[in-house]
């Protein structure tokens, strides 16, 4: 028996009830009440905070692989760049190995003066740029008739040529191609149209050349030229007579009547074109 306040108290289990009940909503209204937050914590939080490392693993993987795989082109590019360059300046080594052909360079500079335009082909043009100093109809091939150089390219070849080499308009090429195909009273007017004062032809070479240039031209080679393989010669037909291009050639037989030839050393030709 215990007293509160001087009166006396029975203890019994309902009072001790009572007594735990009142404690607790005394207890609960005295508390300091903690204003509450929203948690901004996403659903996939923990999700996405396990898996950033793996995240970023990977990122760093790919990164470095974009990264080798540029390295690996640039360096690619940078071999092909210069292994076409190394191709171009083997053609011109070709001809400065090819008898009488630097005598004939040499020579054009000699018999021209500084800024005359010399009618060839196009695939001599750059060799009478850096070596005669002299300009040239065209140097530089076409796309459309890249092809008709009558050589067999490689796919990397192919890919070369098309990423690092120069183009130029087909145009001057068809109308070098007309010059050589027609008979030369027709070819002046276009021979006018570049202010062409010279010209220089090679042999054998561009009678082995003359299907393509026959071709770009949109004529049939052997309606003109006659190819004996037992001798391996060639000899013009009675439509042949006419063309320029091989009365420039056949030039002893055929006697061009608008071009004056100033050297022959029996590999090449060069002429005075004469428009009167």
């Amino acid at each position: 028996m215990t007293t509160l306040a001087g009166v006396p108290t029975c203890r019994t289990p309902f009072s001790n009830l009572f007594v735990r009940a009142f404690s607790s909503i005394v207890n609960n209204c005295t508390r300091t009440v903690k204003p509450r937050t929203k948690s901004h914590n996403s659903p996939i939080e923990p999700l996405f905070i396990h898996m950033t490392p793996r995240f970023w693993r990977r990122k760093r993987f790919l990164a470095t692989l974009v990264l080798i795989i540029l390295v690996a082109t640039s360096l690619s590019l940078v071999w092909m760049k210069s292994d076409y360059q190394r191709e171009q300046d083997a053609v011109l080594e070709y001809f400065s190995r090819q008898p009488g052909m630097p005598d004939a360079f040499a020579k054009l500079e000699e018999l021209t003066p500084p800024g005359s335009v010399v009618l060839c082909w196009w695939d001599y043009g750059r060799a009478v740029r850096e070596w005669s100093h002299r300009e040239v109809i065209e140097a530089y091939p076409s796309r459309d008739i890249y092809y008709t150089m009558g050589s067999t390219r490689t796919f990397l070849g192919n890919l070369r040529s098309q990423i690092f080499g120069t183009w130029r308009s087909s145009e001057r090429i068809h109308d070098l191609a007309n010059i050589f195909m027609l008979p030369e009273e027709q070819s002046l007017p276009l021979l006018a149209k570049y202010n062409a004062k010279y010209a220089l032809v090679f042999t054998p070479d561009e009678l082995q050349k003359f299907y393509w240039i026959a071709q770009i031209a949109g004529y049939n080679a052997t309606d003109y030229l006659t190819y004996h393989k037992e001798s391996d010669t060639y000899e013009p037909t009675e439509r042949g007579t006419h063309v320029t291009l091989l009365r420039l050639i056949f030039d002893t037989n055929l006697l061009p009547q608008h071009f004056a030839k100033l050297f022959d050393n029996g590999k090449a030709k060069i002429y005075r074109i004469n428009y009167s």
